[in-house]
């Protein structure tokens, strides 16, 4: 067992983030195709959350972005189910994000 102790408000560690947990490298867990629409999806959230003044995780967060590209989200229902997503997240952005989501992987957005 391994334990760092972090003490003050200073820098965390390489791979640390502040969680506890390691930081996810998406490029590693998705295919370069998958993570090309990953990409995307960041890309959107930035813009809305811009848009909205708010932090891109208060959109949708990355793992929720990585979920929606690894189960090929192609319709609200199937958004919805997404943990954390609830019908409000769906109701504001699951329009433009279900069309990237299309775009990418076909099937349509109901």
């Amino acid at each position: 067992v391994a334990v760092t102790l972090v003490e003050g408000p200073g820098p965390l560690p390489a791979g640390l983030k502040a969680g506890g947990g390691r930081r996810v490298d998406y490029r590693e867990i998705l295919s370069e195709a998958d993570f090309a629409v990953f990409a995307q999806l960041r890309a959107l959230r930035k813009s809305v959350a811009e848009a909205e003044a708010v932090p891109p995780y208060a959109v949708f967060t990355n793992e929720q972005l990585a979920a929606m590209v690894r189960e090929r989200v192609a319709g609200a229902e199937a958004l919805g189910c997404i943990e954390g997503v609830g019908p409000a997240r769906v109701a504001r952005y699951g329009e433009a994000f279900l069309q990237v989501l299309v775009a990418a992987f076909g099937g349509c957005a109901a």
